[in-house]
């Protein structure tokens, strides 16, 4: 299942919730004041590690960037 970040529209409380892709949008309370959260926009990033184990970002890859098919990126809203 995936992990979505959610903030608090009242206090502003910042927190995730695993849920099924269907139920990514449904109300979300507050787990702080209870309060209506909204779904926030999840940023990924790749790494390569390189043969003498340097690890550094890569542009591109993941979801977004790596042409993967049923990204959710490229589903309408």
């Amino acid at each position: 299942m995936p992990l979505y970040e959610y903030t608090c529209g009242t206090c502003l409380n910042k927190f995730e919730k695993l849920r099924s892709f269907s139920q990514m949008d449904d109300p979300t309370p507050c787990p702080d004041c209870g309060s209506e959260s909204r779904r926030q926009l999840s940023v990924f990033m790749s790494f390569s590690t390189d043969a003498s184990g340097q690890t550094t970002p890569v542009a591109g890859g993941g979801c977004c960037g790596g042409g993967v098919a049923g990204c959710a990126c490229s589903m309408s809203v």
